[in-house]
């Protein structure tokens, strides 16, 4: 399994792209998400308020300007242009997409990195 941009390097060099982990484990897959202490949200609703609120709205304009995201990759890395236009883009879902957590969740047992499934109903809204 290589991510990217390791992936696009890799079929550079001649391997066969198969999938692209981020993209094709599951549809829509949810690829990071934030979280935060009870304390937190009961001292400083407003915080995790105004965080939610700005979180939301940079997934949903990354979700819909691919080509900015690129664009601004080259603003803190340094991978090429070129390689940046090539890059397989996962999706960024506003909303936490269960389904392909629990995806996520039963592959990490399968695939023994973690011994037991996570209880999703404490972790997830």
């Amino acid at each position: 399994m290589v991510v990217e941009p390791f992936q696009q390097a890799a079929v550079a060099a001649g391997a066969r792209k198969i999938a692209s982990s981020y993209v094709d484990a599951a549809p829509d897959l949810t690829v990071a998400m934030y979280f935060t202490s009870r304390r937190l949200i009961d001292t400083d609703p407003d915080l995790v308020r105004r965080f939610t609120v700005a979180m939301t709205k940079s997934l949903v304009y990354a979700d819909g300007h691919p080509d900015e995201v690129r664009a601004v990759l080259g603003t803190y890395t340094r991978i090429a242009p070129e390689v940046r236009e090539s890059l397989v883009l996962p999706k960024w879902p506003a909303e936490v997409n269960r389904e392909s957590v629990e995806t996520l969740a039963d592959l990490a047992v399968t695939d023994q990195l973690l011994p037991a499934r996570p209880d999703l109903a404490t972790l997830l809204p």
